[in-house]
């Protein structure tokens, strides 16, 4: 039934307890699994990327912090899954992540999403509506959201 699952992770509590939903399905079903981050810059700290001196080291800086919380949300999701007999793939990308979820879903010809109902971001979700939320309405293939 499901043979290529996209697992969206922030490094949350909802993120984790989809990873783990989703490695149980994908033993069940012989699926591979790609846990998915979007690393996003806070959105001031865009403009400074073509500043030189200071403002740009400080960009710079900011955007290897978030590259490497990233890297360590996808080796924290992978260690979430040991035990499970799952073909595990990960990818990191930059952009805004309800949009990069559903190209990636798209591209990807992904059988299923599956995501935590609530990330990081509560301001946002509050401004904005959830990640999870976006994805659920405009996402061509199912999307479980796990609470």
């Amino acid at each position: 039934m499901f043979k290529k699952i996209l697992v969206p992770v922030d490094g949350s509590e909802a993120s984790r307890l989809a990873v783990k939903t989703a490695a149980r399905m994908a033993e069940k079903f012989g699926a591979e699994v790609m846990l998915f981050h979007v690393m996003q810059l806070p959105s001031p700290t865009e403009m400074f990327e073509t500043f030189s001196g200071k403002l740009g080291e400080i960009y710079y800086q900011v955007k290897d912090r978030i590259a490497r919380f990233g890297s360590r949300v996808l080796e924290d999701a992978l260690k979430d899954c040991e035990g499970f007999k799952v073909i595990f793939k990960e990818k990191a990308v930059w952009g805004e992540p309800a949009r990069e979820i559903i190209q990636e879903a798209a591209e990807g010809r992904y059988d299923l999403v599956v995501m935590g109902s609530r990330g990081w971001d509560d301001v946002d979700e509050w401004l904005l509506g959830s990640i999870s939320q976006r994805v659920v309405r405009r996402c061509k293939c199912p999307v479980l959201v796990v609470r």
